[in-house]
């Protein structure tokens, strides 16, 4: 999977990590309730992960096909 989003739309995408508290501000200041970005730190720490992957628990779309059929026509508009 490394590499798959610059792959499929042909151009660098980087990941930096930035603060809890500095992405909090930026979800608020850009409407999210608090209460919700607060959600987004349980995520981090594992909460979607209390379910078992199996084949009735997931979608049969891989990240690759999600990046060609979504994202990249989203990004290249």
């Amino acid at each position: 999977m490394p590499g798959t989003m610059s792959e499929v739309l042909k151009r660098p995408v980087r990941f930096q990590q930035i603060p809890f508290e500095a992405y909090k501000a930026r979800l608020v200041e850009r409407g999210m309730p608090e209460a919700m970005a607060h959600m987004m730190r349980a995520k981090d720490a594992g909460l979607d992960r209390t379910e078992p992957r199996t084949p009735q628990a997931c979608t049969p779309t891989t990240f690759r096909q999600w990046c060609e059929d979504v994202l990249k026509p989203a990004v290249l508009g």
